[in-house]
């Protein structure tokens, strides 16, 4: 082969080679791009989104919506998004409930005790932590905060009374009232016989009431004995 063959072989690859390195650098930008959020969505967007769910998404609910998680680190340095632990992050407002942000750390799990006695008030006591009640087998990984307790219950304790309730907008589970007064009946000697009187006496004053329902939550539970005696007393 010529000399001269040999020059036009080398620059026919050395402009091959060329187009091949711009082509890189361009497919580079555009990813670059995508993760910051310049093409996939605006941050109008993802406050929008954030705000649709209560202020607390998944990294999955994120990803499925076209959203990228880069896109949440300029609001996470700036203070604006929370991360609460892998893959659950909070839109971080000094008046928003953390009761969205308990169920979405916590899945499967339902509201129950002192967290559910609170919002039918049937107690004055005020607990230390968000108590939630999960299927016996089930495994969860808690972050440092918000402080939750844990009940790990069979499928009837679990399963009975279970119902939603929209609180601060969001769609949560919680025990009806019958199930919260028969559950914090079975805690009564942990609690104090005072405790437990209180809870079925405030209960037993509200107008929608359910004496049927709360005999019946009670047979199911192991409480027939215990309640037949107290209703008695009280009623």
């Amino acid at each position: 082969m010529e000399v001269k063959d040999q020059i036009e072989l080398y620059l026919l690859f050395y402009t091959k080679l060329r187009l091949l390195i711009a082509k890189a650098v361009v497919l580079c930008k555009s990813k670059r791009l995508t993760r910051s959020g310049s093409i996939m969505m605006n941050p109008e967007q993802l406050v929008a989104f954030f705000q649709a769910h209560g202020g607390i998404v998944r990294t999955r609910q994120l990803h499925a919506s076209g959203f990228s998680h880069y896109q949440l680190k300029p609001f996470i340095r700036q203070g604006d998004i929370v991360r609460v632990k892998q893959g659950v992050y909070k839109w971080h407002t000094t008046d928003q409930s953390e009761l969205p942000e308990v169920a979405t750390i916590v899945p499967g799990g339902v509201f129950c005790l002192f967290t559910a006695g609170a919002h039918y008030a049937l107690t004055t006591f005020v607990a230390s932590a968000y108590h939630l009640a999960i299927p016996r087998k089930a495994k969860v990984v808690l972050p440092d905060y918000p402080p939750i307790k844990l009940y790990y219950w069979n499928r009837t304790a679990y399963e009975l009374g279970r119902t939603d309730v929209m609180i601060d907008g969001v769609r949560l589970p919680l025990y009806d009232a019958e199930k919260t007064v028969c559950d914090l009946l079975r805690q009564r000697h942990k609690l104090g016989l005072d405790l437990a009187s209180e809870v079925l006496t405030t209960y037993l004053r509200r107008p929608d009431r359910n004496i049927a329902r709360l005999v019946n939550y009670a047979g199911q539970l192991g409480l027939s004995q215990y309640m037949d005696t107290a209703l008695t007393l009280l009623l």
